[in-house]
C-alpha cells in the first residue's frame, strides 16, 4: 500500500457495496406488484425481503475463512457476478418459490461481497484514514437502498418488477469489470492450509469483542430492515399515498441513515467511545420504534420519528464496522471477524420482517411491531455495555 490512501479505489470498493445494496432496495416498492402477480401473502412478502439474508445466518464466518483462503479481490468480483446471475433468474421466476430461490442465490453473492470488500478497504487505507474509510463503507447499504428506492417507482412504471430485476442484473455485471481491472495491482493475500482456517475461525468465535459487535449489529439490522422494508407498505396501504410518493419518502429514510453513518465517523475521529455511540443509537432507535408503528400518531409525526430512527441508527454500523480491525483477535482474522458481523446482521434481518409481518397478520395491524423492535434495541444496548467492559480496546 502507498503512503497515501488511494481514495479512488476506496470509492470503487464502496460503490460495489452500493450496487450490491440495490438488491435490498429494489424489493420494498416492488412488493405490491410481486404480491399481485405471484399471489404472495404478507408473510410470503416478508420472506422476499429477508430470505436474501438467510445464507449469511449460517455461513458468515465460514465466508470470512473462504475470503482469507481465496483472496478478497477475487471473491468480491465473483460475488457481483453471482448476484447478477441470480437477479437475472429472478426476473424469469414463474412463481413465488422460484423468486425466493433466486433471492437466496442473490444473498450468496451479496455475502461474498459484503465480507470481502471490508478486507480490501482495510488494506487500502493508511492507519490515519481507517476510521473515515470505514465510515464511508458503512454508508453502502443505506446509500444503495436510497438510490434504488428513488429509481424503483420510475422503473416499475416503465418495465415492471421483472424489468427492475433485469436492470439490476446488468448493473452488477457491468460493475464487475472495472472492479476487477482497477484492483489488478492489489496483490492477493491468502492464508495457509484449511486446518489453519478452522483454527482461525475458532479463535474468532471465542473472542468476546467480535461476538459483542456481531450481536449489536444483528439487533440493529433487525430493526433497520423491518422499518425500511415495511415503510412503503404502511405509507401506501395505511396512509393512502401513491407509490411514487411512498417511494420518495421511503428513500429519505436510508438517506438519513447515510448522514448518521458519516456523523458516527466524525464523532469517532473526534474521540467518541464506540460503546457510547452504540448505546446512544440503541436507545433512540428503541424509543422511535414505538411511535413509528403507532396508530395514535398522525402520518407526519410518525414519519419524523422514522427519520430520527434512521439518522441515530446510522451511527451504529459506522461504529461497529470500524471496530473490526481493532477487535479482531489477530490481523489475519479481519476477514473472519467481518464474516461474523455479516452473520449477525443477516440473522437480525431474517428474524425481523417475518416476525413483525406475522404479528401484524395475526393482530390485524402494526401496533405490535414495537415489541420486536424494543427487544432488539435492548439487546444492542446490552452489547454496548459488554464492549464498555473491554475498556481501552473499544
Amino acid at each position: 500500500m502507498s503512503e497515501r490512501t488511494p481514495w479512488s479505489l476506496v470509492a470503487l470498493a464502496v460503490g460495489a457495496g452500493v450496487v450490491g445494496a440495490f438488491q435490498v432496495g429494489k424489493v420494498p416498492v416492488a412488493l405490491g406488484q410481486i404480491r399481485d402477480e405471484l399471489g404472495l401473502g404478507l408473510v410470503g412478502a416478508a420472506w422476499v425481503l429477508s430470505l436474501f439474508n438467510l445464507v449469511g445466518v449460517g455461513a458468515g464466518v465460514a465466508m470470512g475463512g473462504f475470503v482469507a483462503w481465496a483472496g478478497a479481490r477475487r471473491v468480491a468480483v465473483l460475488g457481483l457476478l453471482v448476484m447478477a446471475a441470480a437477479s437475472l433468474a429472478g426476473a424469469a421466476a414463474a412463481n413465488g418459490a422460484a423468486l425466493l430461490l433466486s433471492r437466496f442465490a442473490e444473498g450468496v453473492g451479496f455475502l461474498m461481497a459484503a465480507v470481502s470488500i471490508p478486507s480490501l478497504i482495510a488494506r487500502l487505507a493508511r492507519p490515519a484514514d481507517v476510521k473515515l474509510a470505514f465510515a464511508l463503507w458503512g454508508t453502502y447499504m443505506p446509500a444503495g437502498q436510497a438510490l434504488m428506492l428513488l429509481a424503483s417507482p420510475v422503473l416499475l412504471g416503465l418495465v415492471g418488477w421483472r424489468g427492475l430485476w433485469l436492470v439490476n442484473a446488468a448493473l452488477l455485471a457491468l460493475y464487475a469489470a472495472p472492479m476487477w481491472y482497477a484492483t489488478r495491482r492489489l496483490a492477493e493475500t491468502t492464508t495457509e492450509a484449511p486446518g489453519r482456517l478452522l483454527q482461525d475461525l475458532a479463535a474468532t468465535l471465542r473472542a468476546p469483542g467480535p461476538l459483542a459487535l456481531a450481536f449489536a449489529f444483528g439487533c440493529y439490522s433487525l430493526q433497520y430492515l423491518t422499518v425500511i422494508g415495511f415503510l412503503p407498505t404502511i405509507l401506501i396501504e395505511r396512509e393512502g399515498l401513491s407509490v411514487a410518493t411512498a417511494g420518495f419518502l421511503s428513500a429519505l429514510f436510508p438517506a438519513g441513515n447515510v448522514v448518521g453513518n458519516l456523523a458516527g465517523g466524525v464523532l469517532l475521529h473526534a474521540g467518541a467511545r464506540r460503546w457510547a455511540l452504540i448505546a446512544a443509537a440503541s436507545l433512540v432507535m428503541g424509543l422511535c420504534g414505538i411511535g413509528i408503528f403507532s396508530l395514535a400518531l398522525p402520518l407526519w409525526p410518525a414519519y419524523a420519528l422514522a427519520l430520527l430512527f434512521a439518522v441515530a441508527g446510522g451511527m451504529l454500523p459506522a461504529t461497529v464496522l470500524g471496530a473490526v480491525p481493532v477487535l479482531a483477535p489477530a490481523p489475519r482474522l479481519v476477514p473472519a471477524t467481518n464474516g461474523l458481523l455479516v452473520q449477525g446482521s443477516n440473522l437480525g434481518q431474517v428474524i425481523g420482517p417475518p416476525a413483525v409481518g406475522a404479528l401484524a397478520a395475526a393482530t390485524g395491524g402494526w401496533e405490535t411491531a414495537p415489541v420486536v423492535l424494543a427487544a432488539a434495541a435492548f439487546g444492542s444496548l446490552g452489547a454496548a455495555l459488554v464492549l464498555r467492559r473491554l475498556g481501552g480496546h473499544i
